[in-house]
């Protein structure tokens, strides 16, 4: 190493800070500012070969900290939820008169509504209609039980159906005895409109679904009975709504198929074809298994129905009617009971004894789980995916 050079490095290692160095945070010594005086140099050989050098490397900022970097802030001191007071997680419970398990619940609570309520059902064939309160605020601290004021009515998230609350005309709020003994009553075979005010069901035996519509808030009568199926329906499915309201409805049978329904929110009514508005006609009839469809699902903004049979694959279809890929779980998982399909493509299948299987879009099996919890309702969240137990 010659003298000129020794010079440039040992002015290179005084403008590096320690910390620089112990941050394994330095350049090249001919990069710093001031560490060649390439005006005074007489040299032309040497002179060229470092301006090469240094636009080789570039040059290193004069605004270098000596000090180091301030830590970066976590999440928790962005959005300090820990130093906030706890909330009460449970804040109401509501028991209804039937003393009857509910298998259905469907929370349309979006402020826009006309009418934000849950609408329940219950395994005695009773549905609720509990009117969702909007100005509802969780309080700030948990009550204790020195705090003998019971909360107001309005204070409360949800009031019950006041139908079933003063007791009057309670077969009102009654979807019939006509279900079929042969189907269990669970939260596939109900589905509601985005705003509650229509109610589907599925499980008679004479092999349709009626559409039951609340036509007024103490009213409510069927509306549209859809024939379309050769066996009984064991399940049914809607998926993600457009601006219009617009969304498809999925029906599984014991024929082995699913129907592919639109629902027309002008007409408030299941719609038929171009020809035939006026006769509810299936869009799309989705074949491929061999026994009794259990479980579907269907997303429009994936175009994608999934359904399971009973002792039989999970198949993928389109809402064209073609069959993507079939779903396959371990020999030991049995029937699929519950699926749920995200928005990123994540597929999620509740068999049963408490197994479940995650997917992916493609077909590939991620995951496989063995729980003991009973799982009633899988159910998509964003990012991950969450099995809600009722």
């Amino acid at each position: 190493m010659t003298k000129r050079r020794w010079k440039a490095s040992f002015s290179a290692a005084v403008e590096a800070s320690p910390e620089a160095v112990r941050s394994t945070n330095v350049f090249y010594y001919l990069t710093y500012e001031g560490s060649v005086d390439l005006e005074n140099m007489k040299d032309t050989v040497m002179k060229e070969a470092i301006e090469n050098q240094i636009k080789n490397f570039g040059q290193t900022p004069s605004q270098l900290l000596m000090e180091p970097h301030p830590p970066r802030s976590s999440a928790m001191h962005i959005s300090p939820m820990m130093f906030s007071p706890v909330t009460e997680e449970l804040c109401m419970i509501m028991k209804f008169l039937s003393n009857s398990p509910i298998c259905h619940i469907s929370a349309n609570t979006y402020p826009q509504l006309p009418l934000p309520s849950v609408v329940t059902v219950t395994c005695n064939q009773n549905f609720a209609v509990n009117r969702w309160n909007c100005n509802y605020s969780a309080p700030m601290h948990s009550p204790t039980y020195s705090d003998s004021n019971q909360p107001q009515a309005n204070q409360l998230p949800l009031a019950m159906d006041p139908l079933l609350m003063m007791n009057v005309a309670p077969h009102k709020r009654h979807l019939g005895d006509t279900f079929s003994q042969h189907v269990r009553m669970r939260s596939g075979c109900f589905v509601t409109t985005v705003d509650s005010r229509f109610l589907v069901a599925c499980g008679f035996w004479d092999k349709s679904f009626p559409n039951s519509g609340f036509i007024c808030w103490f009213a409510a009568k069927i509306i549209q009975i859809v024939y379309g199926h050769f066996g009984v329906v064991t399940c049914l499915a809607r998926s993600e709504c457009n601006i219009t309201s617009d969304c498809y409805i999925a029906s599984g049978s014991e024929d082995c198929t699913v129907l592919l329904w639109h629902w027309n929110a002008r007409t408030q009514t299941i719609a038929g074809d171009n020809a035939n508005p006026d006769i509810p006609t299936p869009r799309a009839t989705l074949t491929g298994h061999e026994n009794e469809v259990t479980c579907i699902v269907v997303s429009a903004e994936l175009g994608l129905v999934v359904s399971g049979s009973k002792a039989g694959p999970v198949l993928v279809h389109t809402t064209s009617g073609d069959l993507l890929r079939s779903l396959e779980a371990p020999d030991r998982f049995g029937t699929p009971e519950l699926c749920a399909l995200s928005r990123e493509g994540m597929v999620v299948v509740c068999y049963g004894l408490g197994n479940l299987c995650n997917f992916t879009i493609n077909g590939r099996r991620l995951r496989s789980e063995s729980h003991h919890d009973n799982i009633q309702v899988p159910w998509p969240l964003p990012n991950y995916e969450k099995n809600a137990n009722i």
